[in-house]
């Protein structure tokens, strides 16, 4: 079965995201677009392969030739135009981060239970075999229970952007440390010493504010049901990129140096009582697993975890770091 995807916006993201790694994927083809101004949609159309374009979003969501719809549009826009496209029958691949706060991602989520869609969230790193490596090591108990894991995404985004904007939800932890966020929650979902109950308490946050309510940095510690502790980096104001993930276990620790994006190098460093292990992870574009996945599990039913309760969660410790630092959440008037 091949899905038909449609496109909201000639967003920067959606080449690499959709349509470059869908050309990988027999299961997938890319129908339409729409923007906010038909000429750019007309150009990226002929620039990525896309079949046709049409006038509005609106159009996208009602077509009869659109099985699901890939919203990467401003992050401030996500819940209106997914919660939208599940009411018009379609299925949703929508960018991270989710929604602009946990209330808005968990009514998107109750819509698609109503509705019967399915509706997955866009972070592609947990479909790419590095990522599912760290999992399945910390799973196996390779370095013991995990007692701290610490998610630092640092790089410099220039201004004027959207993400400098907090009426589009922008922040650094919102563009940036939903990664160092999600990072850290699954690592500890995959301790054995976990339970269901997994998800943190922010023990402390604090922001470096750049224009009004923008975290340019946000730095935050985390404490788990297991009393492991966790540390939240972002940082938008950083002349040197640090995109790292690192796990300290009871037996030993895990690096991994960019767990985001992988296909543009990566080192995964394991350290036990046996020794060190390090080396590059070589597994493709984590945008063509994820896209892969999630034409899998809308067809058979496979796992697509980023989802659903997960995706709820993710966006509730970010409310929660926010509160802590002191600045409002996102989408609140």
């Amino acid at each position: 079965m091949t899905l038909r995807f449609g496109i909201l916006g000639a967003a920067r993201i959606a080449p690499k995201a959709l349509t470059v790694p869908a050309r990988l994927v027999d299961t997938a083809e890319m129908t339409l677009v729409a923007a906010r101004d038909r000429s750019r949609a007309e150009a990226f159309a002929a620039e990525h392969g896309v079949a046709a374009v049409v006038d509005s979003y609106q159009e996208v969501i009602e077509s009869p030739d659109v099985d699901v719809v890939y919203n990467p549009l401003p992050m401030h826009l996500h819940a209106e135009w997914t919660i939208a496209a599940l009411r018009a029958g379609k299925h949703v691949l929508c960018e991270k981060p989710f929604a602009s706060n946990a209330a808005e991602a968990a009514e998107m989520v109750r819509v698609a239970e109503e509705t019967g869609m399915i509706l997955g969230e866009a972070f592609h790193h947990v479909y790419h075999p590095m990522f599912r490596r760290i999992i399945e090591l910390i799973a196996a108990g390779t370095i013991g229970n995990v007692v701290r894991a610490e998610g630092y995404f640092n790089i410099s985004i220039r201004q004027p952007d959207i993400r400098w904007d907090y009426a589009t939800s922008g922040g650094s932890l919102m563009d940036l440390g939903c990664y160092s966020t999600i990072w850290v929650r699954h690592v500890m979902q995959a301790s054995p010493d976990a339970s269901a109950a997994s998800e943190p308490d922010v023990v402390h946050a604090v922001a470096e504010e750049g224009p009004e309510h923008i975290d340019a940095r946000m730095q935050a510690e985390l404490v788990f049901p297991t009393e492991a502790t966790g540390r939240v980096e972002s940082s938008m104001v950083t002349e040197e990129g640090d995109i790292r993930l690192e796990v300290s276990g009871t037996k030993g620790s895990i690096t991994a140096i960019n767990p985001l994006a992988p296909q543009n190098g990566n080192t995964l460093t394991i350290r036990t009582d046996s020794g060190e292990t390090s080396g590059e992870i070589l597994a493709g574009s984590t945008y063509e697993h994820m896209v892969r996945a999630f034409c899998d599990h809308v067809t058979h039913g496979t796992p697509f975890p980023t989802m659903g309760a997960d995706s709820i969660a993710n966006m509730a410790t970010i409310d929660a770091i926010y509160t802590a630092a002191g600045l409002p959440l996102r989408g609140v008037n």
